[in-house]
C-alpha cells in the first residue's frame, strides 16, 4: 500500500496527456504550412508539374482524399444496391395463438416537455393488456418531472395497464444502466424501446412483433432485433430539421434497408426497435462501455450469432433536435461513441469474427464510417496548401482540377438525396408529387451547409473518442416538444417547456474558431493570387462554420452563447429614430 504524509498533496505530473493534443498538433502544423506557403508565394510547385516526381509526391499527398473516395464509393454501392436488395417489402410472419409478453421500456432523464406524450402513446398501442407492461425508466433529478411521470403512470394504471416507474438512486451506466435495470425486472419475451422524443403509432406492436415469427407461427429464434424507420414530427421547422430529415431518410430508408437485406445486420439506433430479451441476455446485457450503447450491443449480438432486421414500412415519428446546440450535443455523443465502439470491437471484427471477405469488408466499413470526419478534416486543412504550392491536380488544368475535387461529393449528394426523396413513401403522409419531390430534394442545400459547418465539431468528437477516456458522461439531447400530436391522436396535450443546460466544450469551440481563421486567411491568399474558385470555397467553409457558431446557446433562447435572441428581434423590428 502506498503511504502519503498527512497534509501533503500528491504531485501533479509535468505532462498530462489530453485528448485534444493530437488535434492541436495537427492545427499547429497546418498553421506553420500556411505561413510557409504565404511567405513563399504561389510562384509554382516544388517540383516540375507533370514530372514523375511530381506525380509521386502529389499522389501521396492525396491519400486522405483517396480514402474519402473509398467511403463515397461504398456509400454509393449501398444506395444503388437498395434497388437490388432492400426495396422489396419486408414480409412479417404470423403471430402464435397466445401472444408473447411484451415490455415497453421508456428511458428518460428530465424530459418534462415530452414525458406525457411518449407515455400516453405507449399506453395507446394495440396489444392485449394482460400481455403488455410499460416501464418508465426515469432517472430525472428534477422533482417536478419525477412527480409528472408518477402522475401520468398512475393514470395509465387506472386504465388497467401495467405501467411501472423505475427511479434509480444514481445514474450509473446512464441509459444503458437504466435499460439493464429494467430488463432484470421483467420476464417479457420482447423488449420495446422508445426514447422520449418518439411517438409510437397505435399499431406499432402488431406490425413489428410478427417479424419475429415465420409464416407458420414458429419463432425466428436467431433474430435478435427488429428496427423500425424513424419518421419526423418537425422536419419542416427550419433549415436544421430539414437537413436532419434528409440524413435520416437516406440512412434509414436506403442504407439500413440494403444492409438488412444483403447482410441481415443493422445496428440498433437506440429507439423505435424491438429486442428479443434472450438475445440481449446471450450477448451479455446492456453495458455502458461506450456512448453508443445501442450500437455496441448490436455488434455483440452479431458476434453471438444473431441477426438483426430493418423494416422501412413501419414508421415511428420522432422530434428532430430543433436547436443547433442540442444537435451538436447529439452528434458529439454519436461520433465519440462510435469511435469508442471501434476501440472495443475492431480487433474482433478483423481477426475473430468468422465471415466471408466481402461481408467482413462491409461490416468494417459500417463500424469505421466515423473515420470520414478526420479524413475530411485533414484533407480540408491540406488541400489549400497543395493548391497554393502547385501540388494539386488542378495544376495541370485548373477547371478540370476543381471538377475532380468537387464532382464526386456533389454526385454522391445529389444521387442520395434524389433516391431518398423518391423512396420515403412510408415516412410522409403527403403523396409524392413533382412539387413535393423537388421540395424534398432541395433539402440538400441546408444539408450541405450544416454538414460543412459541423466538420470541426465532428473532428473534435472523433479525437475525443479516439484519444479520450472510455468512461464518458452521457450528455442528453434536450427535447422541446416543439411539435405535438393532433387532438385525434389520443388527445395528447403539450407540456410546459423547461430549459436544461447543455454543455458547450471549450476545445470544440476553439477548433471551430481555428478552422474559421484558417480558411479566412486562405481566402485572402487565394484572392491575391487570382484563384477565384479556391477563394469562393474557402469563404464558403468559413461562412458555414460561423453560421453554426452563431447559434450556440439557441437551446436556451440565445445566440452567440449569451445574447438574448428575443431582444435582438425587438431591436431589429423597432422603428428607427429620424
Amino acid at each position: 500500500m502506498k503511504l502519503t504524509r498527512i497534509g501533503v498533496q500528491p504531485r501533479t505530473p509535468l505532462f498530462a496527456f489530453r485528448w485534444w493534443m493530437p488535434g492541436a498538433m495537427l492545427f499547429l502544423l497546418a498553421a506553420m504550412a500556411l505561413v510557409y506557403a504565404a511567405g513563399r508565394g504561389s510562384d509554382g510547385s516544388w517540383l516540375i508539374v507533370g514530372s514523375r516526381a511530381w506525380w509521386v509526391v502529389t499522389t501521396l499527398l492525396h491519400l486522405p482524399f483517396m480514402a474519402i473516395l473509398f467511403f463515397l464509393l461504398m456509400g454509393l454501392f449501398e444506395r444503388i444496391g437498395y434497388y437490388w436488395k432492400g426495396r422489396a417489402q419486408e414480409m412479417p410472419g404470423r403471430l402464435p395463438e397466445t401472444y408473447p409478453m411484451v415490455c415497453v421500456q421508456l428511458p428518460m432523464f428530465n424530459e418534462h416537455a415530452v414525458a406525457r406524450r411518449v407515455i400516453e402513446a405507449a399506453a395507446a398501442m394495440t396489444w392485449p393488456t394482460d400481455r403488455l407492461s410499460i416501464q418508465v425508466l426515469d432517472d430525472s433529478t428534477d422533482a417536478d418531472t419525477r412527480w409528472l411521470v408518477e402522475q401520468i403512470s398512475a393514470d395509465i394504471r387506472s386504465r388497467g395497464i401495467d405501467c411501472r416507474v423505475l427511479h434509480r438512486t444514481d445514474r450509473q451506466g446512464y441509459k444503458a444502466g437504466a435499460l439493464e435495470a429494467g430488463r432484470r425486472q421483467t420476464e417479457a419475451e420482447f423488449l420495446v424501446i422508445f426514447d422520449s422524443d418518439f411517438v409510437p403509432p397505435a399499431d406499432f406492436l402488431v406490425q413489428v412483433i410478427p417479424h419475429f415469427y415465420q409464416p407458420d407461427g414458429m419463432p425466428e429464434a436467431d433474430l435478435a432485433l427488429v428496427q423500425a424507420q424513424w419518421g419526423h414530427l418537425n422536419h419542416n421547422q427550419w433549415a436544421l430539421t430539414l437537413s436532419q430529415s434528409l440524413w435520416v431518410d437516406d440512412h434509414h430508408t436506403l442504407q439500413m434497408s440494403w444492409r438488412s437485406a444483403a447482410y441481415q445486420f443493422v445496428n440498433f439506433t437506440g429507439t423505435a426497435g424491438v429486442w428479443r430479451a434472450s438475445a440481449i441476455e446471450a450477448a451479455g446485457g446492456w453495458k455502458a462501455r461506450s456512448l453508443v450503447e445501442d450500437c455496441e450491443l448490436s455488434f455483440r449480438s452479431l458476434f453471438a450469432g444473431y441477426r438483426t432486421k430493418f423494416v422501412k414500412e413501419i414508421v415511428a415519428p420522432a422530434e428532430l433536435p430543433a436547436t443547433v446546440t442540442a444537435y451538436k450535443a447529439q452528434q458529439k455523443r454519436w461520433t465519440q461513441g462510435w469511435v469508442q465502439l471501434q476501440r472495443m470491437h475492431l480487433g474482433t471484427m478483423l481477426l475473430d469474427y468468422p465471415a466471408a471477405l466481402r461481408r467482413r469488408v462491409h461490416l468494417l466499413y459500417m463500424m469505421c464510417i466515423s473515420w470520414q470526419w478526420p479524413l475530411w478534416g485533414v484533407w480540408m486543412l491540406t488541400l489549400p496548401i497543395l493548391v497554393y504550392t502547385g501540388h494539386w491536380y488542378g495544376a495541370l488544368n485548373p477547371v478540370v482540377g476543381v471538377m475532380f475535387y468537387l464532382l464526386p461529393s456533389l454526385f454522391w449528394l445529389t444521387l442520395s438525396a434524389t433516391i431518398a426523396s423518391l423512396e420515403t413513401r412510408h415516412t410522409y403522409s403527403k403523396p409524392l408529387t413533382i412539387r413535393t419531390f423537388l421540395g424534398r430534394v432541395a433539402r440538400i442545400i441546408p444539408n450541405v451547409v450544416i454538414s460543412t459547418g459541423m466538420l470541426p465539431h465532428q473532428f473534435s468528437a472523433f479525437c475525443e473518442g479516439l484519444f479520450g477516456p472510455m468512461s464518458s458522461e452521457f450528455e442528453r439531447t434536450p427535447k422541446g416538444a416543439s411539435i405535438t400530436r393532433s387532438e385525434s391522436d389520443a388527445g395528447v396535450k403539450p407540456a410546459a417547456r423547461r430549459a436544461y443546460k447543455v454543455k458547450i466544450h471549450r476545445p470544440y469551440v476553439l477548433t471551430e474558431f481555428f478552422f474559421c481563421a484558417y480558411f479566412a486567411v486562405w481566402a485572402a491568399l487565394f484572392a491575391s493570387a487570382g484563384l477565384i474558385w479556391c477563394m469562393i470555397i474557402a469563404v464558403y467553409m468559413t461562412t458555414c462554420i460561423l453560421y453554426l457558431v452563431f447559434h450556440y446557446g439557441d437551446h436556451d433562447g440565445k445566440v452567440l452563447f449569451v445574447v438574448d435572441r428575443s431582444k435582438l428581434a425587438i431591436r431589429r423590428n423597432s422603428p428607427r429614430q429620424a
